[in-house]
């Protein structure tokens, strides 16, 4: 059996689609796999189905959904997967069998190989795990719980992209990024880090005069609409970029990194070293 939620909530068994029923049915079973193994009081499951006025048949409501599921686990010949009890329910998973959970392990590898020198392999882990997701998490389930825990899934999955990507900038892969950094930062307006790697994407590719145009759009937009300056690592970056600093870099790259970015300015004659005088300060727009 695998349940998953990264993406729309969809249950397998032996490869086959289980038939989890109306938008109640589906609301209480993601409600228990936001905390797979533990006990979910009753209450909860109400709140989460019809929020601060439920009927005064809810807890009945409730049930028939737990019955219905349970019927159509059996229907797909899997184990009881749902137990009762006294003051709740529990989804009960084994490894393996919830995405989210194979998700942050295979991450937790990523990190770890990372950490060991081991950037390709990392790079690999992390797409193995990131390929796990197949749209937004739990999507069309439309309750304040549920949502709140698919956005806290959402940031796992950017923090993983990022780490992806950051590993890959460190392997020289910088042209290969540019337009998936694109698309990214269209798709999360104001994540300033993923800005700061287009930011190196380009820098790096020998496009600087394009690399600081990404930090001037970001800073009229987070001016204009929130009253705010980019954060110090993005500022850091932009400096950087325009003294023609050798091997700029985001904080927390590896020095291997830093490294291997200059050696490609050198290997590059064409990326000269910015001069100060002659670059207008982005700081007047």
């Amino acid at each position: 059996m695998l349940v998953h939620v990264l993406g729309p909530l969809r249950v397998d068994v032996d490869g086959t689609a289980v038939a989890l029923g109306g938008r109640r049915s589906q609301i209480v079973l993601a409600t228990l796999a936001l905390t797979p193994n533990w006990v979910v009081p009753l209450d909860r499951l109400v709140d989460a189905v019809w929020g601060p006025a439920p009927p005064a048949s809810a807890r009945t409501q409730i049930r028939i959904c737990v019955s219905q599921l349970r019927r159509a686990f059996a229907g797909a010949l899997a184990p009881t997967v749902i137990e009762t009890h006294p003051n709740g329910y529990r989804l009960r998973v084994g490894a393996g069998e919830l995405d989210a959970t194979v998700f942050n392990e295979e991450v937790a590898r990523a990190r770890l190989l990372a950490t060991q020198g081991a950037p390709e392999e990392a790079v690999t882990e992390l797409r193995r795990a990131l390929s796990r997701w197949t749209g937004p998490a739990m999507a069309g389930l439309a309750c304040p719980p549920v949502e709140a825990w698919a956005r806290r899934l959402e940031e796992n999955r950017l923090r993983a992209v990022e780490e992806r990507i950051r590993l890959e900038l460190g392997l020289g892969r910088q042209q290969d990024l540019v337009g998936e950094l694109e698309q990214l930062v269209c798709a999360h307006p104001f994540r300033e880090h993923l800005h700061g790697q287009l930011m190196l994407a380009l820098h790096r590719s020998g496009r600087t005069a394009e690399a600081l145009a990404v930090y001037r759009r970001l800073r009229a937009a987070l001016v204009e609409e929130l009253g705010i300056e980019p954060g110090p690592e993005l500022r850091g970056l932009e400096r950087g970029i325009l003294l023609g600093v050798a091997a700029v870099a985001l904080p927390g790259e590896p020095v291997t990194a830093r490294r291997r970015a200059r050696a490609g300015d050198a290997a590059h004659p064409s990326r000269y070293p910015v001069q100060p005088s002659r670059v207008p300060s982005t700081r007047a727009l």
